[in-house]
């Protein structure tokens, strides 16, 4: 294939960690694997290096004016969007951002591929409304000007306040997996994992989980709650001192915050666990990837009833779907599942067939490269 000089613009990247960012990154470098040259257009939320060459991609980070909520506001941003893009063959540009709309402006529409993950959804109030409304605004305009949009699920977009508007474009594409299998883990027999893994923020429903947790010890006693994920370095902040509280207000017995996991650790995190649980409670979640990670260690899921998040479970069998925000449903499917794992774990090679970097990557690669 001939080699291609890609942009791909985000509002995060490495080391921040979030579905997006990684999504961004293992992208950007198996296009490099590729043989294609590779820059990433990102934010300097972090008083990181204005340039750096990380695993064979180009990182280029504007200076930040200022927050908002998760967002990034910078004038630079925008001046270098457009400087890197007319260099650029292919212009992949991610959303949520604010300035997708404007960055989409001063690009050729044939050059701009949009990965669309997800809409944006805030805390109800005038301001929070006012946001939500520009950052749709934005991407709209962004939408109509990219020639194909991408996204994780057909599932998701078609549900999507933004995205359902430009059927025509939308191709599902999947998304990239960290690659892990089951290891051997000593483990008391005696004691069923509930396990969760992702960034200690609002919308993952972790509190949801903490109540559900809360109605299953007083059923099956022998239970232990993992909760494993970054609470410290967290755009928009974390919720880690309310779950705190709640726990101490409840007097809830065995739950251990992990906090970040190092990556060579985590098959043995997934594969320790009886059930993993993503109880995500709006449309922030699109995909949930961390749930076939878990599927590949032999781990079943429970996930919530979300428009992309659901298909998994649904397209492998393994596990089950929750109603988003119920604590009560949430209890009765993760009991079902500790009570029933056999039932529920499926091999890697069935994960495989539904969900693998090979089959993601032959549809990225063709949809970004071939249009």
């Amino acid at each position: 294939m001939e080699k291609r000089k890609i942009l791909i613009i985000l509002n995060y990247y490495v080391p921040y960690i979030s579905g997006v960012t990684e999504y961004a990154r293992l992208a950007a470098e198996m296009l490099v694997k590729e043989g294609h040259d590779v820059t990433v257009l990102t934010s300097n939320h972090a008083n990181l290096k204005s340039y750096e060459k990380i695993n064979g991609v180009h990182v280029y980070r504007a200076k930040v004016l200022f927050k908002i909520s998760k967002g990034t506001v910078s004038l630079q941003y925008i001046t270098l969007a457009r400087k890197l893009a007319k260099q650029a063959d292919v212009v992949n540009i991610h959303c949520p951002m604010l300035e997708s709309g404007l960055i989409s402006l001063l690009i050729p529409k044939s050059k701009i591929v949009t990965m669309y993950h997800c809409d944006v959804n805030l805390p109800k109030s005038i301001f929070n409304n006012f946001i939500v409304k520009v950052m749709d605004m934005m991407h709209r305009i962004c939408l109509s000007r990219s020639k194909i949009i991408t996204v994780t699920s057909i599932d998701y977009a078609e549900h999507s306040r933004v995205a359902a508007k430009f059927k025509d474009k939308l191709i599902g594409v999947t998304a990239p997996v960290k690659e892990y299998c089951s290891v051997s883990v000593e483990k008391n027999s005696n004691k069923k994992i509930i396990g969760f893994c992702g960034r200690i923020v609002e919308e993952k429903g972790i509190d949801v989980l903490l109540k559900a947790y809360k109605i299953i010890k007083k059923q099956l006693p022998e239970t232990e709650l993992q909760i494993a994920g970054d609470y410290k370095n967290i755009a928009g902040g974390s919720i880690y001192p309310v779950l705190k509280q709640y726990i101490e207000n409840n007097n809830i017995l065995d739950v251990k915050f992990l906090g970040k996991i190092p990556e060579e650790k985590m098959p043995e995190f997934f594969s320790g666990l009886d059930v993993f649980v993503l109880p995500s409670i709006n449309s922030l979640e699109a995909f949930g990837m961390v749930q076939v990670e878990a599927m590949r260690c032999g781990t079943p899921v429970v996930a919530s009833d979300l428009y992309g998040v659901r298909t998994i479970v649904q397209n492998t069998g393994a596990g089950l779907v929750s109603k988003k925000n119920d604590p009560e449903n949430l209890a009765e499917c993760i009991m079902e599942v500790l009570n029933n794992k056999d039932k529920y774990s499926r091999s890697l090679e069935e994960i495989e067939m539904h969900y693998s970097n090979k089959i993601w990557s032959q549809k990225y690669i063709n949809v970004l490269l071939k249009g």
